[in-house]
């Protein structure tokens, strides 16, 4: 069973990875929050494989230039195309995929990256804790409406990927107790008297466990051979922008920046367990696994138990109904693409 040691994580923290090389000569590929940190470094790592197209996301259009300019310079790359995405917004997902198939692009590899880690509990414009939202709903969203362009870009030879960038912190989010009993998972965990500061200061850990789960539940409904090969990747603990915000506290700032001078990875080489899994061959290998140092590693013991797998199989359908009413093509996607398990 999965689980999180002392001696393990810093092997694993200490470990040089290799750079991946494989030819995407062929292939058209999106980094999803590519402005800054490990998206950034994974896009600048594509973009000097000369693929076929490349596609970088960022919250808004200045981010965007700048984004384009910063990678294109120190990759060589030209033609990169960069457009707008804020997953605060559902309808900023939406108009993402709009987009998307109006210009009739096609995307080998979806790195779904983008993400966010507060204390404090704030509401996006679509009533959801900002944290819950920007990791897991949008992200969950974006990877449904997406599929049917993976799924069509998949060969038996070489599947399509979609890699949701997670967290060897879901090792310790905290189970949800008394979930047996919650009318809805999500909504619970939504609401403001539920999320407490102790809350709070779990829910990054709790986000990263949700799209584990995410990925076992989609990947178990796609037909097998899979034409698209899905997993959720550890790119541990990196230096990065990721905790600008819990830092702004005075005592959580001195903690982090202790801990990150000691044992963080630098960006860039965090970056190279995206593209790892991206690019890498033998990808149906690992299909539906959670990826740590670019190698199958163990999910966590909650996980995998009996009661992680009910509150992972509960959640699937209640992120389906919500993401279903949010955009009708979800539901065409899963009755054509999914294979509902018994």
């Amino acid at each position: 069973m999965g689980q999180l040691t002392v001696f393990g994580y810093l092997r694993e923290q200490w470990t040089e990875l290799p750079i991946p090389t494989a030819d995407v000569s062929d292939q058209s590929l999106i980094v999803v929050g590519a402005n800054v940190g490990l998206g950034h470094e994974a896009a600048v790592h594509l973009a000097q494989l000369k693929p076929k197209s490349l596609l970088i996301t960022s919250r808004d259009e200045v981010k965007c230039e700048k984004s384009k300019a910063d990678v294109e310079s120190r990759s060589g790359m030209t033609g990169i195309e960069s457009w707008p995405l804020e997953l605060c917004s559902f309808d900023s997902v939406r108009s993402f995929a709009d987009t998307f198939e109006a210009k009739g692009c096609t995307a080998n590899v979806l790195i779904a990256n983008a993400g966010i880690s507060t204390l404090k509990y704030t509401r996006t414009p679509d009533g959801y804790e900002a944290t819950f939202q920007v990791n897991y709903l949008s992200t969950a969203l974006l990877s449904l409406l997406m599929l049917p362009h993976l799924i069509k870009a998949g060969t038996p030879e070489r599947a399509s990927r979609l890699v949701i960038v997670s967290s060897e912190f879901h090792y310790l989010a905290n189970r949800l107790k008394g979930a047996d009993t919650w009318p809805s998972i999500i909504e619970t965990i939504n609401d403001e008297a539920y999320c407490t500061s102790s809350v709070m200061l779990n829910r990054y850990s709790l986000s990263k466990l949700l799209e584990v789960m995410f990925i076992r539940e989609l990947s178990s409904r796609l037909p097998t051979p899979t034409l698209v090969a899905a997993s959720t990747v550890n790119p541990g603990s990196c230096h990065s922008c990721l905790t600008r915000e819990v830092e702004s506290n005075p005592l959580f700032k001195f903690a982090v920046r202790t801990y990150k001078g000691l044992v963080a990875r630098a960006t860039e080489m965090g970056s190279r367990t995206l593209v790892h899994a991206a690019i890498e061959p033998n990808e149906r290998e690992r299909h539906g696994r959670y990826l740590s140092s670019c190698e199958v590693a163990e999910e966590s013991d909650y996980t995998l138990s009996a009661e992680g797998r009910e509150v992972s199989k509960r959640l699937w359908h209640e992120t389906l109904e919500i993401l279903g009413d949010i955009d009708p093509r979800v539901n065409t996607i899963v009755s054509e693409y999914l294979v509902e398990k018994a």
